[in-house]
């Protein structure tokens, strides 16, 4: 009964992040050129650049199958990973940068804010949304020494590892490491690592607050399930 309740809470809140992440887009707008990394299979990068009016599209997507296939859906896609890799697009170039659920997944996020800022124009906006290590069903999990909700899938064998009422306990995960979360950040975490690299945090959204309705998180983002970060360069 609590992991299916858990597993319904967690659904609302991740719905309602990615209308954060939608209604930031709308907000800064409108651009004239945006990147989305880890665009998958670009049908949600393609709803931003809607409501950012963006006329020129671009995506970053390791994953070979989802990258076919965004790039059938129109996104000039460079198939790299964010993390290690150069971002193979032109300095000062892009209007909004934009990760949504990435960068947990990512292990050196110095190589991910500094391309960011590189590819950025001056003026221009970074939004990043991930989960929340500050959320209260994190710190619930740390009090009794469980691992955080957020990073239970953090090995690539076996799901819910160190938690005993993780939604996907003692599930196998064939998707590889690249699924795995390598670490979850809190908003405090993250405004000063964007400010190391020249980008100043301006709003922050949040989604989910358990185990209250998801829109509260709306109001107290400090510890809400998801946070979008919307950080502009100086």
């Amino acid at each position: 009964m609590i992991k299916e309740y858990l597993k319904r809470m967690y659904i609302d809140a991740a719905l309602l992040n990615d209308e954060n992440v939608i209604q930031a887009v709308a907000d800064f707008g409108p651009y004239n050129t945006i990147l989305d990394v880890g665009c998958w299979d670009g049908i949600k990068t393609l709803k931003m650049a809607t409501v950012g009016c963006a006329k020129s599209v671009y995506g970053i997507e390791p994953i070979k199958k989802a990258s076919t296939i965004a790039k059938k859906n129109g996104i000039n896609t460079f198939e790299i990973y964010a993390d290690n890799e150069v971002w193979p697009i032109k300095k000062s170039s892009i209007d909004c940068v934009i990760s949504n659920q990435v960068v947990e997944h990512l292990t050196d996020l110095d190589h991910y804010f500094r391309e960011a800022s590189k590819v950025l124009k001056s003026g221009g906006y970074l939004i990043t949304s991930t989960n929340n290590l500050s959320s209260w069903h994190n710190i619930g999990s740390l009090i009794f020494g469980f691992t955080p909700f957020d990073l239970t899938n953090s090995s690539s064998k076996e799901r819910g590892i160190g938690n005993p009422i993780a939604v996907h306990r003692n599930e196998q995960d064939e998707r590889g490491s690249s699924w795995t979360h390598k670490c979850i950040y809190t908003s405090r975490w993250l405004k000063d690592w964007q400010s190391l690299y020249g980008l100043t945090t301006l709003k922050i959204y949040g989604a989910g607050y358990y185990p209250f309705p998801s829109k509260f998180g709306k109001i107290f983002p400090l510890h809400s399930a998801f946070i979008t970060l919307v950080a502009q360069k100086k």
